[in-house]
């Protein structure tokens, strides 16, 4: 059975690299007393996707990631939020229906919130750039495309043309990643 959760990563989770995410999953996944799905082949692993990644550093409010269980368990949302490492919390299980698009199509739009001392160009994402919001100190930023317009182009193009010296100088949260719907992003079932 297919189960998405939405998952945030803050505090010192935000520096867990995207691809050390399947593992600490799957360990809180069997920690918690669920039985993964395990893909087929000469190393078999848990059968997990997620989102297009994010770089280290950047904090990650709602992350959708598919797992596969043998079967699943009432609680889904508390057994894993006790197995999982601090910085990671599950605020959503949802359950998709069988024939049900990936996350890989259905993640195409990312919402950002972007704070640095230099001016932000947003116009990097040219045709992508969907929408701009600036307050005082933080800018928001919605994408499409996020998996071929990665967050991590824009800080290095800001390097790059000397905007900023490195990854110090910005902060970076991604606020949502999956459909555009009124003007938001959402993840859906």
């Amino acid at each position: 059975m297919r189960v998405r959760i939405v998952y945030s990563k803050r505090g010192g989770a935000c520096f867990v690299p995207h691809i050390a995410l399947a593992q600490i999953f799957s360990r809180s996944a069997l920690r918690a007393g669920l039985t993964p799905i395990m893909t087929q082949g000469f190393s078999p692993r848990a059968k997990i996707s997620f989102a297009p990644e994010l770089p280290a550093g950047v904090l990650a409010l709602n992350e959708p990631a598919d797992m596969y269980f043998v079967d699943t368990q009432d609680d889904i949302k508390t057994l894993l939020n006790i197995s999982l490492p601090e910085g990671f919390n599950i605020s959503q299980v949802l359950y998709p229906e069988e024939n049900s698009p990936s996350l890989g199509k259905i993640c195409t739009h990312a919402e950002y919130f972007l704070r640095c001392k230099s001016c932000i160009p947003v116009d990097f994402f040219g045709d992508s750039l969907v929408d701009v919001d600036s307050s005082e100190d933080w800018q928001k930023v919605i994408i499409s495309s996020p998996a071929q317009n990665p967050i991590g182009g824009l800080v290095k193009f800001m390097i790059r043309e000397n905007i900023i010296s490195g990854w110090h100088e910005i902060n970076i949260v991604r606020s949502a990643i999956g459909i555009l719907s009124e003007g938001r992003v959402i993840v859906r079932e």
